[in-house]
């Protein structure tokens, strides 16, 4: 099992990268994925879903390029 918690320099947000065998997902991904795909890289692991738990108002978030990159799913919380 593959936990990280990624905390932004910029702004008060939280995400994470969690992965178990070849995949892995990304909650509320923040604007410079990198970090995630740098991740993957690292653990050997394919990023298949994005999960969004909010609406971000004050920031953009890198769901939408994360998904671009990796072909992941995006999945969006009420």
């Amino acid at each position: 099992m593959i936990y990280e918690r990624l905390k932004s320099e910029v702004v008060s947000h939280l995400s994470y990268f969690i992965g178990s065998g070849n995949a892995a997902f990304v909650v509320d991904p923040t604007r410079d994925i990198n970090q995630y795909l740098e991740l993957a890289e690292k653990h050997g692991v394919n990023i298949k879903y994005v999960f969004e738990t909010h609406r971000n108002e004050d920031y953009v978030i890198g769901s939408i390029e994360l998904a671009k990159q990796t072909g992941a799913e995006i999945y969006h919380g009420d």
